[in-house]
């Protein structure tokens, strides 16, 4: 909220890379802008070696870029081979414990192998790099999911590698994140030419797993979540791997939220939203897809031969007074890092050139402001506002037209017509849409027991599913 004389090197406060020699400082006003260099007399490395310091102050809102030469790189990539092995050895033994393991009838049956946020992005690049299958070539991980991680992968097997570093609209903006190829099954680049896929090792090498890969509406706006299974040039829907299935939790953010609500950041109240019912039955429906070949849901995600995608500046949003779409959501951009980083994992060119972006998809919204294409927990089937995946950052923090980082947002329904009619909002009124509360709450219980024999809850969070909705309900009204 206020310029700062001192910047870290190192990512959310994890140790930096050690810095050899420093070369260059940059600053920018928006990732589409060109970086401006500032004169190296005006600012210097701290006498810890981890930070930089600018007399003049770091300002709010601004993108800076310290690009140096690291000394003494750390041997990265190891994490992968790691879960490989102890992944394997859990279900196999390794030297003298096998015959200990089999005796007692304690290796796994079946592994799964889950993650969120950065972590998802983790097990796409395990995928990716072929670490699904073990040094004797028996599948490690028979079910992965991977959860909020968008189109991306990540800095996991990288000279100088953070794995930290993750790829958001504001910050992290030029790490190598959302990176192509995005889908599983091999495609084409348009513009380079190369084709790939996400599993292309994996099932060339029968390891293949049963994939999760799950996404709110942050993701979409924030990760290039549409990328995953629409083909590079934004123009039609791919084909899904045989045993991979994409759900969408529309009207949700990047993490849950609790109720009441509690102060934010942002510019907007939050969003209130809570996926973690539907992550519990997805659990249950994964452990029988593994088990017992019982088949989990369909894919259920926004596609565009159904209209449920769209550009962004294409989104029908209603009129809600004072609100606005994002002009600036996170592009997966084509970065240039040198020859070598493709073929060797080491970049060149610092900081990167950009050839532009993949297509961006979001999805299309129907009346009330609400994505279609998902599946909806019951609060956002029956609404009392509009749930987004997008918010932004509070003006105090500089940037306010720029997107903040995993937060979605909240816009009530006006309580009566009266003050719908009065600020001219687009969106019926919660007055106009439900008698009483208790007539609300029928209709959110009729929603869970549709996705109870959908499969996306459990019947043991019937409960916890309305009261979240009654939750919501007193918040606003009482």
């Amino acid at each position: 909220e206020r310029a700062t004389p001192r910047m870290p090197l190192g990512d959310r406060g994890h140790r930096p890379i050690a810095v050899g020699k420093a070369l260059r400082l940059l600053v920018r006003d928006s990732a589409e802008s060109q970086p401006v260099e500032i004169p190296a007399d005006q600012w210097k490395l701290a006498e810890n070696g981890t930070e930089v310091d600018l007399p003049g102050g770091f300002q709010p809102g601004r993108l800076y870029e310290f690009v140096y030469e690291g000394a003494a790189p750390v041997v990265t990539g190891l994490g992968l081979a790691a879960v490989r092995d102890f992944a394997t050895y859990l279900k196999h033994g390794g030297g003298d414990d096998v015959a200990l393991l089999a005796e007692q009838n304690r290796y796994l049956k079946h592994s799964i192998g889950f993650g969120i946020s950065q972590s998802g992005r983790f097990l796409r690049h395990f995928l990716y790099e072929g670490f699904n299958a073990d040094e004797q070539g028996r599948r490690v991980f028979d079910g992965v999911w991977a959860d909020v991680a968008g189109a991306g992968r990540g800095s996991f097997n990288y000279r100088y590698a953070q794995a930290s570093r993750d790829g958001n609209p504001w910050n992290n903006v030029f790490y190598p994140t959302d990176v192509f190829p995005f889908g599983g099954l091999p495609e084409k680049d348009p513009v380079t030419g190369k084709e790939d896929g996400l599993l292309a090792r994996a099932l060339a090498a029968g390891v293949a797993p049963k994939l999760f890969l799950t996404n709110t509406s942050y993701e979409y706006w924030g990760r290039a979540a549409a990328l995953i299974h629409v083909q590079p040039d934004g123009r039609a829907d791919s084909t899904l791997a045989p045993d991979t299935r994409v759900y969408f939790f529309a009207g949700a953010q990047h993490f849950p939220r609790s109720l009441p609500f509690s102060k934010t950041a942002e510019r907007y109240e939050s969003n209130p939203t809570d996926q973690r019912p539907f992550q519990r039955a997805l659990l249950h429906g994964l452990e029988l897809w593994l088990r017992d070949n019982i088949m989990p849901p369909p894919s259920v995600l926004p596609r565009l031969i159904k209209g449920e995608l769209a550009l962004p500046s294409e989104v029908r949003f209603p009129h809600i007074p004072g609100v606005g779409l994002p002009k600036h959501p996170r592009l997966a951009r084509r970065l240039d890092y040198g020859a070598e980083f493709a073929s060797q994992g080491y970049a060149t060119k610092e900081p990167p050139a950009m050839l532009g972006a993949f297509p961006l998809l979001v999805p299309q919204t129907d009346a009330d402001g609400n994505d279609l294409g998902g599946v909806r927990l019951p609060e956002v089937a029956v609404p009392l506002g509009t749930f987004t995946g997008w918010n932004f950052r509070a003006p105090p923090t500089g940037a306010p037209e720029q997107m903040a980082s995993f937060v979605g947002s909240f816009f009530p329904f006006p309580r009566t017509k009266a003050e719908r009619d009065r600020t001219h909002d687009s969106r019926a009124s919660i007055e106009e849409r439900y008698q009483d509360r208790a007539d609300y709450l029928r209709r959110a219980a009729a929603v869970v027991d549709s996705l109870i024999a959908e499969r996306f809850l459990l019947e043991r969070d019937r409960a916890y599913a309305l009261e979240r909705c009654g939750l919501l309900w007193d918040a606003l009204l009482h």
